[in-house]
Parts: C-alpha cells; sequence; structure tokens
C-alpha cells in the first residue's frame, strides 16, 4: 500500500477494540517481514495509527492513555504494543528486547540502549526475566494488560477509590492546608496523625480530589519487598490517576522505606497513623504534618446524615448519644444496610460493633430502679447519682463550674459489698435511667505483662466508653484499682505505672464510672479521693429477702402455696443466691406445680455447691404434701 492511499485511511477510532486490532495487525505485519526487508510499509502503518490516534480522545483508547500518563517513547510505546499483541494472538511466549528492537523501524533515531538501561519506566509496564542484555524476555503486568483491554485494575493490597462529592467535609481547615502544600511542593509527603477510623483516608481523598485524582491505599504490614512494592505502586498509581496513601498504625518504618523509594512520578504521597509521627522524616519531600480531632456533635451530625440519606431516622439523636468515629458511623449503617428499619436497628449495630472488643463489651441494660429490691439508703443514694448526672452539665454551662473542672467532668461511684449483693444490678439500673448503655470491661484481658500493653488497653477502654457514651463499670475492681506499692523492683515500678496511667484516665473521662468491689478497704485511695459516691451493699433483712423469693418465682409460674416469710426467716442469702435457688426449683419441679419441696431440695443443693452446713430450721412443720425432704 503507498503512503497517498495510507493517508486516505485516516479516520477517529469509533471503538477501544477497533484500536486494539489495528495494533494487533500492524505487530503481525512487524513481526512478518524479515528483517532486511524495507520498512517503508512498517513506518507507514505506525505514523498512520499515531496520527488516527491523535483524532481520537485520548481518554477513550486505554493504550494511548497508558503512553501519555507514562510519557513513553516511540520505542517504548512499540514494546507495549508488543506485549499486547503477543498476549492476545501470541502462542504463548514472551517476546525478548532483541525482537521489539529489530522489528522497531526507528531504532537508529533514538537512544533505544539508553532506555533499556536505565530500566524505567519498563519496571513499571513489564515482568522481565531476570539477567541483562537484549535477549531478556518481557511480558505486561496483568494489571496493565487488563487495563489495556478495558478489565478493572485489581492488585493484591492496593485498594483503589474515588471520593463521593456527597461526602462531608468534616476536617475543612486541614484540608486548606493539604491543598495549600501541595500546590506549593514539586514533591510532598502529608503525614495523617490519628485515631483509626477518624476520617483519615477520607481527608486524603477529599484533598486528592481537589486534584482530579483517585486514591491507592496500600498497609504497609502488608508490605513485604520494598523495591518490588514500590515498583508495582508506581505503575498502579501512574496508570490509574491516583495518589498513594499509606497506613502505617503498625508499620511506620516500612512505611518510611516505601515512601523514600518512590520517584518523582508520585510527586505526592500520603500517609496516615495513629500515633506520634517523629519517626516520618521522607528523603527529598517536604513534609505536613496534619491531626485528625474528635468529631463535634455538628460534625457526627453530617456523617450521620451521609450515610443514612433518604432514612426516616432521628440522627441527631444518634449524634448526641454515640460519639463515634465516622469510621465507625459509616461501619454500623454498613453493616444496617441495605436501609435501616429504624433507630433500633443502628442501635442494635451499635452494640454489636463494640461487642467484638477483646478487653470490653456493650452490655443494653434492662433493669430499672422499680426493679431494685434494697435497703432505702441503696436506692436513695442511687436517685441522688442520677440527679447529679442530669443535672451536672447544667451547672457547669451556666454557673461557671467549668473553670474549675477544666479536664474530666465524669461522676466516679465505688459501689462495695459481699458477693451477689445486687453491685452488678444497680450499675445496669444507674444506666438504663440516665438512658446509657454499660461498658463492661474484662479486667482479666486488661492486664498484660508486657511493659506499655495494660496502659495501651486502658486507653482502649476510655477511648470506646468517650465514642459510646456509656456507663464505664468495672466489676471486681479491686484486681486493678488495688492499692499500690513500696517499690523494691521492676515488677512493683511496673504496676504503679499502670495504676497511674488508669489514674489520669479516670481524672480526662467525661462520662460516669462505676467500680464495684468486694473488699472496699482493698481500692487505692488515690481513687478514692477521685470517687463522688461511695456505696455500701448488705446483705438483705429478712423483709427484703421476702420480697426477693417473690420477685424470682413468677406469678406465672404454676405452684403450690409458698410460704416467703419461712424462707426469708430460716434462710440467709444474697439476692443472687435466691434467684439461683428459684431457678434451680423450678428445674426441679419438672414441669409440676412449684412446692416446698422442690424449693427446699434447691436450696440444699445451693448448700453443698458451695461447702456449707444446711441451717437446722424447723421446715418439716411446713406441709410437703406427704414428701419429706
Amino acid at each position: 500500500m503507498d503512503k497517498k492511499n495510507n493517508w486516505q485511511l485516516l479516520k477517529s477510532y469509533s471503538d477501544p477494540f477497533e484500536h486494539i486490532s489495528d495494533i494487533c495487525r500492524i505487530i503481525r505485519l512487524c513481526f512478518e517481514q524479515d528483517r532486511s526487508e524495507d520498512t517503508d510499509d512498517l513506518v507507514n502503518e505506525l505514523d498512520r495509527l499515531r496520527s488516527c490516534e491523535d483524532m481520537t480522545s485520548e481518554t477513550y483508547l486505554p493504550p494511548v492513555i497508558v503512553r501519555e500518563r507514562f510519557k513513553l517513547s516511540g520505542f517504548e510505546y512499540f514494546c507495549v504494543m508488543i506485549g499486547t499483541s503477543l498476549a492476545l494472538e501470541g502462542n504463548g511466549e514472551s517476546p525478548t528486547f532483541f525482537d521489539a528492537i529489530s522489528h522497531y523501524p526507528f531504532v537508529d533515531s533514538e537512544n533505544v540502549y539508553l532506555t533499556m538501561l536505565i530500566g524505567k519506566p519498563f519496571q513499571y509496564l513489564f515482568d522481565i526475566e531476570e539477567g541483562c542484555g537484549i535477549s531478556r524476555r518481557f511480558k505486561l503486568k496483568s494489571f496493565i494488560f487488563n487495563f489495556i483491554i478495558g478489565n478493572d485494575v485489581s492488585i493484591p493490597n492496593i485498594s483503589f477509590s474515588a471520593c463521593s462529592d456527597k461526602l462531608p467535609l468534616l476536617y475543612s481547615d486541614l484540608y486548606g492546608y493539604g491543598v495549600d502544600f501541595i500546590s506549593a511542593n514539586a514533591l510532598s509527603c502529608i503525614v495523617i496523625n490519628g485515631r483509626t477510623g477518624s476520617g483519615r483516608r477520607t481527608l486524603a481523598a477529599q484533598i486528592c480530589a481537589s486534584l482530579k485524582k483517585k486514591t491507592a491505599v496500600v498497609y504497609a504490614d502488608d508490605i513485604k519487598d520494598i523495591d518490588e512494592f514500590a515498583d508495582i505502586l508506581t505503575g498502579a498509581c501512574v496508570l490509574t490517576d491516583s495518589v498513594p496513601v499509606v497506613i502505617a498504625d503498625e508499620e511506620v518504618k516500612k512505611a518510611v522505606n516505601l515512601v523514600n523509594t518512590l520517584t518523582a512520578l508520585l510527586p505526592t504521597v500520603f500517609v496516615c497513623v495513629n500515633s506520634e509521627d517523629s519517626l516520618i522524616r521522607p528523603h527529598g519531600r517536604n513534609r505536613l504534618s496534619l491531626k485528625t480531632a474528635p468529631l463535634d456533635n455538628a460534625l457526627r451530625l453530617k456523617a450521620w446524615g451521609y450515610y443514612l440519606e433518604g432514612a426516616d431516622i432521628d440522627v441527631k439523636l444518634l449524634a448526641e448519644r454515640y460519639r463515634l468515629t465516622v469510621g465507625d458511623i459509616a461501619e454500623v449503617c454498613k453493616r444496617c444496610s441495605p436501609r435501616p428499619a429504624d433507630i433500633k436497628a443502628l442501635m442494635g449495630g451499635i452494640l454489636s460493633l463494640n461487642s467484638e472488643s477483646p478487653v470490653c463489651k456493650l452490655i443494653h441494660p434492662m433493669f430499672r430502679l422499680e426493679d431494685l429490691i434494697a435497703q432505702e439508703h441503696i436506692t436513695e443514694t442511687l436517685k441522688r447519682i442520677i440527679s447529679t448526672v442530669e443535672t451536672l452539665p447544667r451547672l457547669m454551662e451556666q454557673h461557671g463550674f467549668e473553670k474549675l473542672f477544666p479536664y474530666g467532668r465524669g461522676l466516679g461511684v465505688l459501689f462495695y459489698g459481699a458477693s451477689g449483693t445486687g453491685k452488678t444490678m444497680a450499675a445496669y439500673i444507674l444506666a438504663a435511667e440516665l438512658g446509657l448503655e454499660v461498658m463492661r470491661v474484662d479486667l482479666s484481658r486488661i492486664e498484660d505483662k508486657y511493659i506499655g500493653e495494660t496502659e495501651k488497653r486502658i486507653s482502649e477502654v476510655f477511648q470506646k466508653a468517650e465514642e459510646n457514651n456509656c456507663l464505664l463499670f468495672f466489676d471486681e475492681a479491686d484486681s486493678l484499682f488495688a492499692k499500690r506499692t513500696e517499690v523494691t523492683d521492676a515488677h512493683d515500678r511496673h504496676a504503679n505505672a499502670q495504676t497511674a496511667h488508669l489514674l489520669q484516665k479516670m481524672e480526662e473521662y467525661g462520662g460516669v464510672v462505676v467500680l464495684a468491689t468486694n473488699i472496699e478497704g482493698n481500692i487505692d485511695p488515690a481513687f478514692k479521693r477521685r470517687l463522688h459516691f461511695v456505696l455500701e451493699f448488705l446483705r438483705p433483712d429478712a423483709a427484703a429477702r421476702a420480697e426477693l423469693w417473690r420477685k424470682f418465682i413468677p406469678e406465672a409460674l404454676p405452684r403450690e402455696d409458698i410460704d416467703f416469710e419461712f424462707l426469708a426467716d430460716a434462710f440467709d442469702l444474697s439476692p443472687a443466691e435466691i434467684k439461683w435457688a428459684a431457678l434451680s426449683a423450678a428445674v426441679f419441679a419438672e414441669g409440676s406445680p412449684l412446692s416446698m419441696r422442690h424449693i427446699m431440695s434447691a436450696l440444699k443443693y445451693e448448700y453443698e455447691k458451695f461447702g456449707l452446713s444446711f441451717p437446722n430450721v424447723g421446715y418439716k412443720k411446713i406441709n410437703l404434701g406427704g414428701c419429706p425432704v
């Protein structure tokens, strides 16, 4: 075909696969002709291809996007064409660089060997056989090939995303700092410090959106080989027009090494950390440090509104009650998708989310004040605590008390008394009356033999409690709040450091903390000074025990006449012991009407269980239906 007729065929490509088909045809022509033959036809075909590409929008043709974004020379683009063609029509054998050089008609006018010596951008585009020289075989990286043929770009350990225009801007000042910093610096590294889930990735995505770019999120702890991964990440980000966002919560050193390996092809990189970022000092890049703060009511309202758009839900109540991070809000809404039926579903989602912590569990309390059967001083003190919690915010805001309590404005309460006397139930009642959930701490999982780990878990507990605006409950608290010891060895210093950290967190906490212990004297005096209420739980008297028996044997249960007064007078039991005796008696009854015989059998079992002698009481005077126990 002469050049004149060839140019008459110029037109824009109507379809990306028409373009790829043309590339394959030209490469077939290239490999079919002998190397010694005249290359005029091939030159004409390549010129025509380039002209047709120029007549077509580049965003329409994936190979042209690769050429433009990687700033490929003619030879480099020719190698991409060969890689594409042979991947689609070849016999499975990869070409060598010798094949590409020997068939490239413009080899004399380009310094092809210098390009190969430098190795870039080949290392981002191709998997290349180990060794040196032009005899090495090459193959398009799978994600490059998938992009060219129109498939999604999917790479292990790299997550691509674009920021939605509807997503609320939660950190407008930090956003402004980031945009200005990138515009003023050719090579930049922006470090975003904040808690996991605080919106660090979203902030990075919103800054990138101002540049009309997506984000490529990677986790530093997933990286095995820094150099190899840096090449993959660079190629992926250039190809997809994305900015790397490296999550370095666990592996800060790896993140720094990765950033220092990235070239100017990626002018901006973000690093997200959840601790001090002093270790992040990138080479050759100007650094900006941003720190995300906890969301206030207004910003939480924005976040709930975005994720629950269109749902008939009282988002104001959720924003005010739960101090969640934006990540937690997104996760709760995702778990309740496609749309939560009502606010109870969302509250259940919040409970489920926070039940996954290894050190604490969020519980919805079921008891109310009217369910409590206790001495009058217990009931009155609980009412005073409830009144204090409800009144405190108004006093702080309206009467100047906030100046006297600049840090923690919470309330500390100590419940002490024998096991089973109702301390746990009272804590749940407090939470229910205040409209709060209970965060019950598993103290066995708090303490750790390694230095610093206990303090880390203590911080996690208070952080979770703050986010969920709940009552923080430490049962059997003397194991963690016990008196500090004289320092005689490293273990004592370690234990005292944990206690000091716990004191600090209690001082800063703004909610309600309830400590429960069997022995009040075991609690460290320093903790007591931070407590606002101390309440002793005594074993119930005979009148209270009679009421407890009536409560724990439901009226709906079939039963004979039960002498509650006799049971109360004869057996000095705690509320918990009465509850379990009543349940055991119902089990012994096996569906028949509950009688005193069943209750006495259950009581004997309870005493034997704890190795105690059964009281010498005149229970045989009671009518046991002719069946002596």
